[in-house]
């Protein structure tokens, strides 16, 4: 990332942002996040205000996108096209400044480069499909539960969840039940804060009649959980995956050809890698709208921050009938005040008297942590369109069940 060049260069470069107003960033954070496009990286540029020019070069595309660089309390957004150049400043705690470039040659090498997708094969060379199906169980807890092996191993049991990028190993099976290598290790940022978590690559993964190479494995604590690891969405990226909570399969599409009929469409996009659907609450004659995350893998019904409840003034619009704790990936046990939300609104469907917890505290770092758990989301049949990052729903004969 860090390109040195010839001071006459540097100097130039200096002359020429002092004769046209350029654009800062703040920061009290020497660690960046970019957003190249719809790809989100997380705390992925170092800035140093010591090199003359650091230039981060974006990823091959025609047209225009938007290239965003986010710090702890600014954004910067550029829309950019491809072979041109765009500087700006990112100022340190208000004294150190780091030239920058955004470079969209299309010659040069990306500064991320792109992320390997994978994808399953056959191990029968004959195998010809549209669609795959892979049976699950739908837990007492309401999660989904799917059958899989690591590296030839016995069958273990996977939690399927969509509010997860990464497969799980859990870290007491390592050695008893699975064998494979911790050779790397990486952040996991779960909705509870994040933690270093050692890592392993080169695993071989078989669900059904699936079958992946080139796995990496995240190897994560869990203490007493019904499950020996986690299958997040993106082994099924590029792929469209049906839900079908009546029958308890999931299906694989590989065209929207093969999709059933019925299922209405919902507002979605991806935030810091993960699917949200746009829903709104109503409590007496006042309604808020935002973004709720659709985690398959949350058992309870919907979870707000405490930052969402703030904005909104939620706090003392209902009345509180008890508390509860959660914790996700990272262990950290989180207090909640429970209530119970009058209406819920997803798309052109309405729930109502949905069991709500709002937290006490948000995390430290953790944005965007509102969560609509698989207690309200096993109601519907679900299409997760991972191709274009869409979501359609179709209620099923769970939608009026207890909660």
């Amino acid at each position: 990332m860090k390109v040195i060049l010839s001071l006459l260069f540097a100097l130039s470069l200096i002359s020429c942002l002092n004769k046209k107003e350029t654009q800062i960033l703040k920061t009290n954070s020497k660690t960046i996040s970019i957003k190249d496009g719809d790809g989100f990286h997380k705390d992925i540029w170092e800035i140093s205000p010591e090199t003359e020019l650091d230039e981060f070069i974006t990823r091959k595309f025609v047209g225009k996108k938007e290239v965003s660089f986010i710090s702890d309390i600014d954004t910067l957004i550029f829309n950019v096209s491809p072979n041109n150049s765009y500087d700006f400043i990112i100022e340190f705690n208000g004294k150190e400044k780091a030239f920058t470039r955004i470079n969209t040659d299309t010659l040069k090498q990306p500064s991320i480069p792109p992320k390997k997708i994978l994808d399953y094969y056959y191990k029968d060379i004959n195998r010809i499909a549209n669609k795959d199906t892979i049976p699950f169980m739908l837990g007492k807890d309401n999660r989904i539960y799917i059958a899989g092996k690591i590296n030839n191993s016995n069958p273990l049991n996977f939690l399927f969840d969509t509010g997860a990028d990464a497969i799980v190993i859990t870290s007491s099976v390592i050695g008893s039940k699975v064998n494979l290598e911790l050779d790397g290790e990486t952040e996991n940022i779960g909705s509870d804060g994040s933690k270093l978590i050692r890592t392993s690559s080169n695993n071989i993964l078989e669900i059904a009649h699936l079958n992946w190479d080139n796995i990496e494995l995240v190897s994560i604590d869990y203490k007493n959980r019904p499950f020996d690891g986690i299958i997040g969405w993106i082994p099924f990226e590029n792929k469209i995956v049906e839900i079908d909570y009546e029958k308890k399969n999931l299906i694989i599409h590989k065209s929207i050809n093969t999709i059933p009929k019925g299922y209405s469409k919902v507002e979605t996009k991806m935030i810091d890698n993960l699917p949200y659907i746009k829903g709104t609450i109503t409590i007496g004659e006042k309604s808020f709208s935002g973004w709720f995350e659709y985690d398959s893998g949350y058992n309870a019904s919907f979870s707000l921050s405490q930052k969402f409840a703030s904005e909104n003034e939620l706090n003392n619009l209902m009345q509180i009938t008890g508390t509860s704790y959660s914790s996700g990936s990272s262990g950290t046990k989180l207090k909640a005040n429970d209530y119970v939300l009058p209406k819920l609104t997803l798309g052109e469907f309405e729930i109502f008297n949905i069991p709500l917890s709002i937290d006490e505290k948000d995390p430290i770092n953790i944005g965007n942590n509102d969560i609509l758990g698989n207690n309200v989301l096993k109601r519907f049949n679900t299409i997760l369109d991972f191709k274009n990052f869409e979501i359609y729903l179709k209620p099923n004969d769970l939608l009026n069940s207890k909660y």
